[in-house]
């Protein structure tokens, strides 16, 4: 299974894909997004509490579940990379790692904004803001360590193992409504139902879709960038280069 699955994942093979994929990718992120933006902005009626500040939400919420699915991702790929030492998800790894950071701190900072008027502050160290700013940490770090090493087999060993180390942050951000007595509400989509009104249901999968289409944009040009970094002698991606 391992090596019929592997055979597609040669890094020649990936990039001529994300050559294909990443604008057409930008273009309906980017159409979706607007679309998304002016459904949430002007279509959607204020919140009977929160007034026009709830809006915030539907970039907020989005942004974190890639902030953490985005971690997930490093994880699973450094597993992969550390028993069968395939050199993709190396760099499937270091692609990632700059988008999760993004996402991360537009959570933290879309946080703090709404949390001024439904709170009365822009931060308070509660169990879900505290974990989320640990994974910004850990992002920040492992960007750093990127370059801490002269071998780049060495820096994708320790990535890797980071990166799987530091996945235990996620439940805990997941549930940490559940397990502390935070400020945040519990989760308003659940397996019983949704405490979120049905129009609201429409622009959350629909931002989040146009946030994952550019986060794969900028994936597909950040593997192209690792693999030229990497593989750019070889026979093979001379020929891609070269036409």
């Amino acid at each position: 299974m391992y090596k019929y699955v592997a055979k597609y994942f040669i890094p020649s093979k990936v990039y001529k894909f994300c050559s294909l994929t990443a604008m057409p990718a930008f273009i309906i992120g980017m159409i979706t997004f607007l679309l998304s933006s002016y459904f949430v902005i002007y279509s959607l009626p204020a919140d009977a509490e929160q007034q026009e500040i709830y809006r915030i939400l539907f970039i907020h919420v989005p942004s974190a579940i890639l902030s953490e699915l985005i971690y997930l991702f490093l994880a699973v790929n450094g597993f992969i990379y550390l028993v069968w030492r395939t050199k993709i998800s190396a760099i499937f790894l270091n692609s990632a790692i700059s988008i999760g950071l993004i996402f991360t701190a537009i959570v933290l900072i879309s946080g703090s904004i709404w949390g001024k008027p439904t709170w009365g502050t822009y931060w308070v160290w509660d169990a879900r803001i505290t974990s989320t700013f640990i994974l910004l940490i850990q992002y920040i770090g492992l960007i750093a360590l990127r370059s801490s090493f002269s071998s780049r087999q060495t820096t994708d060993q320790i990535l890797s193992i980071v990166s799987i180390i530091g996945a235990v942050n996620i439940p805990i951000i997941k549930f940490s409504v559940d397990w502390w007595n935070t400020l945040h509400q519990n989760a308003s989509i659940t397996t019983s139902g949704s405490a979120i009104d049905s129009e609201m249901l429409i622009g959350l999968p629909l931002m989040l879709a146009s946030l994952l289409f550019l986060s794969f944009s900028i994936f597909a040009r950040n593997i192209q960038f690792e693999i030229l970094t990497r593989t750019a002698k070889t026979t093979a991606m001379k020929e891609i280069i070269n036409g």
